[in-house]
C-alpha cells in the first residue's frame, strides 16, 4: 500500500468523522478512535460507495474498520 493511498484514506475518515485530519493516521481504527462507531462506519461506507464508485460487499464492509483497510478498498 502506498503512502498516497493511506493519506487519502486517512483524510476521508477524518472528513467523515468530523475530526481534524491530524487526529487520524495510518493506524487509526474503530478500536482506537472514539468518534468511529458502528453508525458512523455505515455512513462512511455509504459515502465511500458514492464517492469512489466502488460497492464493497458486506464482508469487506465488516473488515474496513481501519484506515489501512479502507486504503485497501481504495486501491
Amino acid at each position: 500500500m502506498n503512502d498516497k493511498t493511506i493519506h487519502a484514506a486517512a483524510a476521508f475518515v477524518a472528513e467523515m468523522l468530523g475530526v481534524p485530519q491530524d487526529a487520524i493516521g495510518p493506524d487509526s481504527s474503530m478500536d482506537n478512535t472514539p468518534a468511529w462507531d458502528s453508525m458512523e462506519h455505515m455512513t462512511m461506507m455509504l459515502e465511500f460507495e458514492r464517492r469512489f464508485g466502488k460497492s464493497p460487499d458486506m464482508d469487506a464492509i465488516s473488515r474496513a474498520t481501519s484506515v489501512r483497510a479502507i486504503a485497501e478498498l481504495m486501491a
